[in-house]
């Protein structure tokens, strides 16, 4: 107990269960029994594969394409191979699908590799194995695969050399496999799993707002970048819109990074009409709400009586926990403290959203200190008698959400989609917009995985 005004209250939000084709489960890695979701979609499908690699990563890139058709076995991990589990069929001929390359000549053999793909009519992937490679030139060929050949489930899977090495010492192989397995598999095109209810306790729409920034050293406006991603009650993606900002630094100073009141009404107001006039609209933000933020969110949820909730979700945290009964000390994925009477207007807590997957685990299986994220929440109804319900309703959707990155296995992913990818869709956002070309929209979140 803090003072005689505030308490520290836990918790504890149930792991949620995800659905795949052959049943139900907590954990993503149980797709190797259960099958992905969409497994009769893409069964007996070919999908292409090729490789852009420099000499130093070719034999480590061969060897793990094989692998992944083949299958892998040691004494401790194994993985079946593609087709035993995604049901999909993976092409691959060395004599033709490798192709050497470098972070210089990235973008013209990644587009002639594409080319070939979409000359074959075949869904593909193209794999991208390099000992380095720089973050613009990654980005660059983010938007190349985005624009040109993403709606026909053509796009690439990015690894470093580092990375295969990495997993190789470690004993974890098998489970790079796996990521690798079911990233392919969801570019192609496939669902490898769903969440097996709703998240929201009606229908409703759940909005993710990330930020980016340019800096320029010398100048009277600060130009930045937001991503708005909308998410239905599933969480399934429905729509990603990146937009190009201008701000005064004294403006950010005091309001931080924001979507104007100008931009965000207009986006509000055409999701209700397009999505049904929604009755909850769940608003995750990167950043402190900004006070012109809540007035857009307050006047269109009041002109169609809908209900919101604003929830700030900071991941950059100090706080730590620590369980005396486990013999490394590791708390489970999902408890929550809740910060009781500090104000009743704007709730606040923590929530880990890595740690143990199973309560029974003597230990947690991995280096490292789990860190909670911190959410604030805003809601325009009254929460003073009821902060614990609400804050364990957004503490269960922020936990669900964290399971939908189709890009890994990992049960144990710290941060939801509605953050983690909407960040990606703003960091992408100064290769593609400019003072002439102040919007984008990204269709389908495989373009940013």
């Amino acid at each position: 107990m803090n003072n005689s005004s505030e308490r520290i209250v836990a918790t504890r939000i149930p792991e949620p269960k995800l659905q795949f084709y052959n049943g139900t489960h907590i954990s993503p890695r149980k797709i190797l029994d259960l099958k992905p979701f969409s497994y009769k979609k893409l069964l007996d499908e070919e999908i292409h594969i090729k490789i852009l690699t420099d000499t130093e990563t070719e034999y480590l890139c061969k060897k793990l394409v094989n692998h992944l058709i083949n299958g892998y076995s040691t004494l401790n991990a194994s993985f079946p191979s593609f087709r035993e589990v995604f049901g999909g069929k993976l092409l691959f001929e060395e004599n033709s699908d490798i192709k050497i390359s470098s972070s210089k000549n990235l973008l013209v053999d990644l587009e002639e590799s594409l080319d070939a793909l979409r000359s074959s009519r075949s869904r593909g992937i193209v794999i991208v194995g390099l000992k380095a490679l720089s973050m613009d030139n990654y980005i660059r060929a983010k938007i190349k695969v985005m624009e040109g050949y993403s709606s026909l489930n053509i796009r690439s899977q990015f690894i470093k050399k580092e990375t295969i090495e990495k997993h190789v010492r470690s004993g974890s192989y098998a489970y790079l496999l796996m990521n690798m397995a079911t990233a392919i598999y969801a570019k192609a095109g496939g669902i490898p799993w769903k969440l097996s209810r709703s998240i929201l306790s009606t229908n409703g729409l759940i909005l993710g707002i990330s930020f980016s920034r340019k800096r320029i050293p010398s100048g009277k406006e600060v130009i930045y970048y937001g991503a708005i991603e909308l998410f239905d009650k599933y969480g399934e993606h429905l729509f990603t819109q990146i937009k190009m900002f201008t701000a005064h630094p004294e403006q950010l100073k005091t309001k931080g990074l924001f979507v104007p009141y100008e931009i965000l009404k207009p986006i509000l107001t055409n999701a209700i009409k397009q999505y049904g006039k929604p009755p909850q609209i769940i608003i995750h933000k990167s950043s402190p709400f900004a006070d012109e933020e809540i007035k857009a969110i307050e006047e269109v949820t009041t002109a169609h009586n809908a209900l919101y909730i604003f929830a700030h979700i900071k991941s950059n945290t100090v706080y730590r926990a620590y369980d005396p009964l486990a013999s490394d000390f590791s708390i489970q994925r999902g408890l929550m403290l809740l910060r009781l009477f500090r104000s009743s207007r704007w709730p606040q807590y923590i929530i880990f959203t890595t740690g143990k997957l199973y309560r029974s685990a003597e230990e947690r299986g991995k280096l490292g200190t789990p860190r909670p994220l911190e959410v604030t929440i805003d809601i325009n109804t009254d929460v003073s008698t009821n902060v614990f319900t609400w804050s364990n309703y957004i503490g269960h959707q922020i936990l669900a959400l964290t399971k939908l990155d189709w890009n890994t296995t990992d049960p144990e992913i710290r941060e939801p989609i509605t953050i983690k990818y909407s960040r990606k869709a703003a960091q992408i956002a100064p290769e593609i917009l400019n003072q002439d070309s102040r919007d984008y929209i990204v269709r389908d979140i495989r373009d940013l995985m």
